[in-house]
């Protein structure tokens, strides 16, 4: 893309030179910063999309330890280390250029090499050394200009073409580069193979089965798309024509085993369908039980809200439970909640620690959630007489990690309670402006729908840290009186709402408008443990909220 200059770029210019993949004598590391201020990411609306996401955020890249340190401080995002560089300029190697441009607010920053375009900016701050010509264990490095719309502009630098290629044409059809595998209880070698056909697309994979009827698919299960299929082979969520079957053309190996079991107060692992208990029908626990069904067991209490009556199950499979609903004509407020029969406990001076492993693909009309209240079961539909913790990732593209605050609310999907702000530093002199940007990262960059993203939320009646596999993701200070005390309930859920306008990718529109597919794993709690480690400095906690 053209810049703000009179310079323009020929996307043969994109490569600056070839960069290590691991580290090495006589290499330096690289990291990438976030940059801190207010505008240095997309953070309005253009035309209905939210262009934000990793590498939208400006960003700085340093190879100088002291400068790094020096940047955290000032709250930089620290995106980790990107690649490695040799560590002096020697033959073979070149500059390459950092420089800014500043124009009002906006300060543009570009990156660069020896020629036209070191001639019309000066040849700046000489960032690091890159390799002239491609050896053993480089990749090219390549830039991508992110012209943001409501935020400042900057060269992204990216590792190999694949990379490039996403970061320069974001979307649905871009690889994901991480995978989630489940149930895995022992020693065990994973085949990671690059197919020179994408997978094909064998049908709706559900926890039950289901034949077809006005807008809904046939819902399949694993014994029925490994009948249909020639090779017996299941694909999830292939994208690709049917009967199809992929060649691989190059093949590794990976060796990995599962760690222990975490010590928890409850845990539910649904490596088999023992852990669920003995289910059982029960009254929906309200006067009008119009299209909900509930389930209890000696250990768990699910419901389905206001979902079709053929179009709900859950069952452990391939080592998760995986929930399918339709919400009624795919135009009201669909809900899945599990809750444990074991109760937690909420105090001041200890903190409840409470995780699941989800896939968090999200929109503002479907999200997982974990909900912490002083009602007992159903807790849907008793939550307004008390206090609850609503965490949730929501939103269209990006989706945010929010913690809701109900006090005596019945939160609903159009009735969403007061959120805490843990994404903007406040401005000390007028709360409704933002003084910087906080560090967390952005959790549309770990969702993938065959990705198990790590949820985690510790919290008191004073306050509330989130966390986003293992990294910190938000804190937020509680009021006081507002929030629950005491014994609680710990629900896990799921939201379906008006899914016949929700605006989603092109896979999930084919295959998932009107239904939901949530693969739930590892969810557990444990009362009385101490705050996670925690860098106030970087990451403040939010203390206002706002509808």
């Amino acid at each position: 893309m053209a810049s703000r200059s009179t310079a323009t770029r020929a996307l043969a210019e994109a490569t600056l030179g070839y960069v290590y993949t691991t580290p090495g004598a006589g290499r330096v590391p690289v990291y990438a910063m976030g940059d801190s201020a207010a505008n240095a990411d997309n953070e309005c609306d253009y035309l209905g999309i939210w262009a934000r996401w990793g590498e939208s955020r400006a960003k700085k890249y340093v190879t100088s330890e002291s400068e790094r340190t020096m940047l955290l401080g000032q709250g930089w995002r620290d995106d980790g280390i990107v690649f490695y560089v040799p560590s002096a300029a020697a033959a073979g190697t070149r500059p390459v250029y950092t420089n800014t441009k500043v124009d009002n607010i906006w300060v543009t920053r570009y990156y660069y090499t020896d020629g036209a375009e070191a001639t019309l900016r000066g040849k700046g701050e000489t960032g690091f050394q890159v390799l002239t010509a491609a050896a053993a264990d480089t990749q090219p490095l390549m830039r991508v200009f992110y012209q943001n719309t409501c935020g400042r502009s900057h060269d992204e630098l990216t590792v190999g073409k694949g990379r490039f290629d996403r970061a320069r044409a974001q979307g649905d059809q871009q690889p994901n580069f991480a995978l989630h595998w489940a149930g895995i209880t022992g020693p065990t070698t994973l085949v990671v193979e690059a197919l020179a056909e994408g997978c094909p697309y064998q049908g709706f994979f559900g926890a039950a089965s289901e034949p077809a009827r006005d807008v809904y698919p046939a819902w399949l299960t694993l014994d029925q798309l490994k009948a249909a299929s020639p090779s017996g082979e299941v694909y999830i969520n292939g994208q690709h024509a049917a009967g199809v079957n992929p060649k691989p053309v190059a093949r590794s190996f990976i060796q990995v085993a599962p760690g222990p079991k975490p010590d928890l107060d409850w845990f539910a692992g649904f490596n088999d369908a023992s852990s669920m208990g003995t289910m059982k029908d029960t009254p929906c626990g309200a006067m009008n039980c119009w299209q909900q069904f509930r389930k209890t067991s000696d250990t768990m209490d699910l419901s389905f809200m206001f979902v079709e009556t053929d179009r709900w199950a859950f069952a452990p499979m391939l080592g998760e439970l995986w929930v399918n609903f339709g919400d009624v004509g795919a135009d009201v407020n669909g809900k899945f909640r599990l809750t444990p029969s074991t109760k937690a406990k909420l105090s001041a001076d200890t903190f409840l620690y409470s995780t699941m492993t989800v896939d968090t693909f999200s929109t503002g009309r479907r999200y997982p959630q974990m909900i912490i209240s002083d009602q007992d079961v159903p807790v849907q539909l008793t939550m307004e007489k008390g206090h609850a913790i609503v965490v949730q990732t929501f939103g269209g593209w990006p989706n945010n990690f929010e913690v809701q605050n109900c006090d005596h609310q019945y939160w609903d999907v159009n009735n969403q309670c007061p959120k805490f702000d843990m994404r903007h530093v406040p401005d000390p002199n007028d709360a409704t402006k933002s003084a910087s940007l906080l560090p967390v990262p952005e959790i549309a960059e770990h969702s993938g729908l065959d990705r198990g993203t790590k949820l985690e939320a510790y919290t008191s009646s004073k306050r509330v840290y989130l966390l986003l596999d293992g990294e910190p993701a938000g804190c937020a200070d509680l009021p006081a009186s507002t929030v629950p005390n005491g014994p609680v309930t710990v629900t896990f859920g799921d939201v379906l709402y008006h899914s016949g306008v929700d605006l989603t990718f092109a896979y999930t529109h084919t295959a998932l408008q009107v239904s939901t597919r949530r693969h739930f794993d590892n969810m557990g709690f444990k009362s009385g443990v101490p705050a996670p480690k925690w860098d106030e400095k970087r990451f403040p906690c939010g203390k206002t909220t706002k509808l």
